[in-house]
C-alpha cells in the first residue's frame, strides 16, 4: 500500500475515512470533499474554485502585481513574467484584464496551456463568464 492509499480518518467529515491525496486536494481547494454519505465519486469531482471579480482582477496590473484572465478563469502570472519566452511587455501589457484574444491570436502550444494550471487562483463569478457558460460565446477547446 502505498502512502497515498493510506487511510486516515479525515477532520472534514467526522467518521468517513479519506486518502491523503483527498484531504490534500481538499485543503488545497482543488476538489471537493468526499460526501458525508459514503458517495464518494472520485472521478466525478469537480474542482471548486474561488471566485474572484473583474474588478479585483483590475487592481493587479502591474509588473510586480500582474493578474490575467484568461477563458474565464484567473491567473497570477507575476512570477511568471521573467520566464515568458515573448518577453514580460506583451503580459503586463494585458494585466488586470481579460487577455483571452490576445493568448488566442499568440498562437500557443499545448504546453502553454497545460502550464496555465501552476497560475490559476480562480474564476470568475458565472454573471461575469463569456467562455464557460451557456448561452454565451463557445469554444471548441477550452483548456481545462
Amino acid at each position: 500500500m502505498s502512502t497515498v492509499d493510506a487511510q486516515l480518518h479525515s477532520p472534514i467529515e467526522g467518521n468517513q475515512a479519506a486518502t491523503i491525496l483527498q484531504l490534500a486536494m481538499t485543503a488545497l481547494r482543488l476538489s471537493k470533499a468526499p460526501a458525508a454519505d459514503g458517495n464518494n465519486n472520485v472521478g466525478h469531482q469537480q474542482r471548486v474554485r474561488k471566485q474572484i471579480t473583474l474588478n479585483e482582477v483590475s487592481y493587479h496590473d502591474s509588473y510586480d502585481d500582474c493578474w490575467i484572465v484568461l477563458y474565464d478563469r484567473v491567473y497570477d502570472i507575476t512570477s511568471f513574467l521573467k520566464m515568458h519566452p515573448g518577453g514580460h511587455d506583451v503580459l503586463v501589457e494585458n494585466a488586470g484584464r481579460d487577455a483571452t484574444i490576445a493568448f488566442l491570436n499568440a498562437g500557443h502550444s499545448a504546453m502553454a496551456l497545460k502550464s496555465l494550471k501552476l497560475y490559476e487562483i480562480g474564476e470568475l463569478p458565472i454573471n461575469e463568464c463569456i467562455y464557460r457558460c451557456s448561452g454565451k460565446l463557445t469554444m471548441a477547446h477550452l483548456p481545462d
